[in-house]
C-alpha cells in the first residue's frame, strides 16, 4: 500500500497541479507573514495585564501543544510498522524516489532469479504433458515406442549428427506415442505442442520451456510502468524468436551441466505448414544450425501432407535423418485394443476394425459412443454418410470430365493399394484437371500424397468402406483397373 502512495508521490511530482504550484508558491509566504505576526503578537504585551492573564495565556498555548500531540500520537498508532519505519526515516517526496528504485532493483532481481531457476528445473525434469484420455486405455506399441525413446533420448555431443520428421496421418496417434516417450525419457525433453492459432506459437513455446516474458525487464521500463500505466513488455518483444535465444542459452548450460545435448520437439507442425510456412521455414534452418553446432536435437512431428513436402523441398533436409512413419494399428493391436483396453465384444470389434480399420483416434472416438449407448448403426450410418457429403461437394464443383476422373481414382484404389503418378497420368492426359482434382481430394483429406513412394492412397479405412457402398457403380473403368 505505501509503495502505491509512493508513485503517487512521484507522479504528483512529474506532472505537478497548478493548485499544488500555488501552494508551493505561497506556502512559504504565508508561514513568514505568520511567523511575524505571532513574534509581535508575543513581543507586544499591554501594561493593562498583569501577571494572572500571563499565566492563562501559557496554559492555552500548553493546552494546544498537548492537543496537537495527542492528535499526532493518534495517527502514528494507525500506521504500520512499514509505514512508521518509512515515515520516520524517509520523510519526503523526494526521498520516495530511493525507495522506488529499491523497491524496482528488488523485483527485477527476484523475476531474473525466478526466471532462471524455473527453466533450468524444466531442462532438468522435463517438460512433456498429460496424455488427453486416461491412462489404463494406453496400449503398448513397443517397436514404435522403442524408436521413437531412441531419438528423443539426450545424446553426447559427439553422437549428434541429424534432426527428426516423424509422419503418420491423421489419427493414428503420433503424438501419443511421441508424448509416452518423452515422459518416459524425462530430462532434457522439452515438448512443443503448436496452436492451431500459430500467433499464439511464441507463448505456447515459452510456456514449454516456463519461460517469463519479463526475464529481461528493465528497472527504467519498470518504473515507467508504474508511474505512467505503459505496460513493461510489449506485443512485439513477446516473441517466439526471443525464447529460441533462451532455449539455446539454457540448452548450452545443460550440455556443460550434464554432458548430452537437449531434445526439442514440435508437435502439430502441419499447423504452422498451412498458415506461416515461413516459421517452419525458419524452425528448420535453425534445426540444421544447432545440429552443426552441438547445441540441441529437435523432433518435428506432423502429419503427411503439406509439412513434409515443404520441408523436402529445402537445402535444410540434408541434415535431416530419414522419415520415421507412424502407421496403423495392426489387426492384432486393434483386437487387443478393443477387447482388452475398451471390453467390446468380439462381434463389435470385428464390425469397428472392417470400418476403421486400425484408425486409433476413430476407434477411441467410436468406443466412447458405444459405452454411452449410441447403437453401431448410428456411428457408421453417420460416418459415411459425412464421407459421401464431402465427396459429393468435389463433385458439384467439377466439370462432366473432372467427375469422370474423380469416380476412377477413389474407384481404382478399391483394387489396388495405391495409384502411381504414371497410373494417374494413363486415366487423365490433362494436366490442370488430374491437379484440381487431386488438390480437392487431399484438401477433403480423401487422398493423401505417400512420402515414401510418392504415389496416392485412401486417407483412412472409412473412404474405402463408403466409395465401396456408394460410388462403385460411378466407375467408367473399373474393370480396366482391376489386377
Amino acid at each position: 500500500m505505501y509503495l502505491r502512495h509512493v508513485f503517487l508521490n512521484l507522479r504528483s511530482i512529474a506532472f505537478p497541479r497548478i493548485q499544488n504550484v500555488n501552494k508551493s508558491f505561497y506556502r512559504p509566504l504565508s508561514s513568514h507573514k505568520h511567523k511575524n505576526e505571532f513574534e509581535v503578537s508575543t513581543v507586544k504585551k499591554s501594561p493593562d495585564k498583569g501577571d494572572d492573564d500571563d499565566d492563562a495565556d501559557l496554559k492555552s498555548v500548553i493546552e494546544t501543544k498537548a492537543a496537537r500531540k495527542e492528535r499526532e500520537k493518534a495517527e502514528w498508532d494507525r500506521l504500520s510498522i512499514v509505514e512508521k519505519f518509512v515515515k520516520k526515516f524517509f520523510p519526503s517526496q523526494i526521498n520516495s524516489i530511493a525507495i522506488l528504485i529499491v523497491a524496482g532493483i528488488g523485483y527485477v532481481i527476484c523475476e531474473q532469479i525466478k526466471n532462471d531457476y524455473e527453466i533450468k528445473y524444466t531442462f532438468r525434469n522435463g517438460s512433456c504433458p498429460n496424455f488427453k484420455f486416461k491412462e489404463e486405455q494406453l496400449l503398448e506399441r513397443k517397436s514404435l515406442l522403442d524408436t521413437l525413446t531412441s531419438i528423443v533420448t539426450p545424446v553426447a555431443d559427439k553422437l549428434v549428427s541429424s534432426y527428426y520428421i516423424v509422419l503418420g496421418e491423421h489419427g493414428v496417434g503420433k503424438s501419443t506415442l511421441i508424448r509416452q516417450a518423452a515422459r518416459n525419457v524425462g530430462q532434457g525433453v522439452i515438448y512443443v505442442d503448436v496452436p492451431s492459432n500459430v500467433d499464439k506459437f511464441g507463448f505456447a513455446f515459452a510456456r514449454a520451456i516456463r519461460f517469463n516474458f519479463k526475464e529481461h525487464i528493465r528497472l527504467s521500463t519498470w518504473i515507467e510502468s508504474k508511474m505512467f500505466g505503459s505496460p513493461p513488455d510489449d506485443g512485439k518483444e513477446a516473441s517466439w524468436e526471443r525464447v529460441i535465444l533462451t532455449f539455446e542459452k539454457y540448452a548450452i548450460d545443460f550440455k556443460k551441466r550434464y554432458g548430452s545435448v537437449p531434445i526439442l520437439i514440435f508437435d502439430n507442425c502441419d499447423s504452422l505448414a498451412n498458415k506461416d510456412p515461413k516459421m517452419l521455414e525458419i524452425l528448420q534452418d535453425t534445426a540444421k544450425t544447432a545440429i552443426d553446432d552441438s547445441t540441441w536435437v529437435t523432433v518435428f512431428v506432423t502429419s503427411v501432407g503439406n509439412a513434409p513436402e515443404q520441408m523436402e523441398g529445402r537445402s535444410s533436409i540434408t541434415r535431416a535423418s530419414s522419415f520415421i512413419e507412424i502407421s496403423d494399428l495392426s489387426k492384432d493391436e486393434t483386437m487387443t485394443y478393443l477387447l482388452e483396453k475398451r471390453n467390446l465384444s468380439k462381434e463389435m470389434a470385428d464390425n469397428l476394425y472392417g470400418l476403421f480399420g486400425g484408425r486409433i483416434k476413430s476407434l477411441q472416438n467410436a468406443a466412447s459412443k458405444l459405452e454411452s449407448g449410441v447403437p453401431f448403426t448410428s456411428i457408421r450410418k453417420s460416418i459415411l454418410q459425412d464421407t459421401a457429403r464431402r465427396i459429393e461437394k468435389i463433385r458439384c464443383r467439377g466439370t462432366t470430365q473432372e467427375q469422370t476422373f474423380l469416380f476412377n481414382v477413389l474407384c481404382g484404389l478399391l483394387y489396388r493399394p495405391e495409384l502411381t503418378v504414371d497410373e494417374l497420368i494413363e486415366m487423365e492426359e490433362d494436366v490442370s484437371i488430374r491437379q484440381n482434382v487431386l488438390d480437392e481430394l487431399r484438401n477433403e483429406t480423401l487422398l493423401i500424397r505417400s512420402v515414401s513412394t510418392g504415389s496416392y492412397i485412401y486417407h483412412s479405412q472409412v473412404i474405402k468402406v463408403c466409395v465401396e457402398e456408394y460410388y462403385k457403380t460411378k466407375c467408367l473403368s473399373c474393370n480396366a483397373l482391376k489386377v
